[in-house]
């Protein structure tokens, strides 16, 4: 039990890196590096450099939690902290295009051109899927957890089933493709097992009513006791 907590804690620990990383380092240096081809031209190469290879080093921390998925159960949190770190890449950016569109009047540059229009009704566009998005998966995913195990997704469909039939309680197993998709609706339970690479299996458990959540407990123990 203590190795699971300490397994939560680095691994958000980690998703806090990608989301700080992608939020605020990246498209700061974005903004610097748009501001510098304005203001300091030669600070532009080594900027552009620089945010490339702190963009790859978010690699190590999405790496490492990964890794961590295999070991502990967890929030399936990831997908609202990339939506807050795209919301501060599209603010940022779209507020360093106009600043330099406004700045670049002075160097004899043509700010209004429509190609300055257009970068900022994209970002306007992106700004609009992302918050639809947000509000569509949002509840669904704070309720949602999320673990990794180096399993066959057949063999892990199997010890749910068998799980459920223990308690006397129904549950439709639909395979699809690399996924495989089990409910309960008993207890409002949704649970997607999705194929990866080596063998391994992602599961994701929904529980939506809160009376089912010693049955997802136990099968969150009988996975666990066959991982």
């Amino acid at each position: 039990m203590h190795e699971d907590g300490d397994a939560v804690s680095q691994l958000n620990r980690s998703q806090k890196i990608i989301e700080y990383g992608m939020a605020l380092v990246i498209p700061i240096l974005l903004a610097m590096m748009l501001y510098s081809y304005v203001l300091f031209e030669d600070m532009f190469t080594p900027l552009f450099f620089l945010t490339i290879a702190l963009a790859l080093l978010l690699i190590v921390p999405a790496f490492r939690a990964l890794r961590l998925h295999y070991r502990c159960w967890a929030r399936n949190t990831m997908p609202q902290r990339l939506v807050t770190g795209l919301i501060g890449i599209i603010y940022i950016s779209a507020a360093s295009v106009f600043g330099v569109s406004v700045l670049s009047m002075y160097k004899g540059l043509e700010p209004e051109q429509p190609l300055t229009f257009a970068v900022l009704a994209l970002f306007a566009l992106l700004l609009i899927a992302v918050m639809g998005y947000n509000a569509k998966f949002k509840d669904r995913n704070e309720r949602t957890d999320i673990r990794f195990f180096r399993q066959d997704m057949d063999k892990i469909a199997h010890e749910i089933k068998h799980t459920c039939e223990s308690h006397q309680l129904s549950c439709a197993v639909v395979p699809n493709g690399n996924c495989t998709a089990i409910n309960i609706p008993d207890r409002k339970v949704f649970i997607t097992i999705k194929k990866q690479a080596n063998a391994s299996s992602e599961v994701m458990m929904e529980c939506a009513d809160p009376i089912a959540a010693d049955l997802c407990s136990e099968i969150k123990r009988t996975l666990d006791q066959e991982a």
